[in-house]
């Protein structure tokens, strides 16, 4: 299964979907690894920023946090 698949089986509010979504995508397109690793770290941001809002459950920041370095790791710039 892959990232954009798990982030879509979350149960997440719209906007957090849509911005998550975005993450993941930027993290997708990166053309180097400077700029993964940049996007990798606005999403954990972004995830942060949830966190610390309690927007959402441990579990649920959790299973993002695993999603964008997932998606970090496996996305090696083109």
């Amino acid at each position: 299964m892959n990232d954009t698949h798990k982030l879509a089986q979350m149960d997440l509010p719209p906007l957090i979907q849509s911005r998550a979504t975005s993450h993941l995508e930027r993290i997708a397109r990166a053309a180097d690894d400077p700029s993964r690793m940049l996007a990798g770290e606005r999403a954990a941001g972004f995830v942060e920023g949830l966190e610390a809002a309690r927007a959402l459950t441990p579990a649920t920041i959790e299973a993002l946090f695993l999603i964008f370095d997932d998606a970090s790791d496996s996305h090696p710039a083109r």
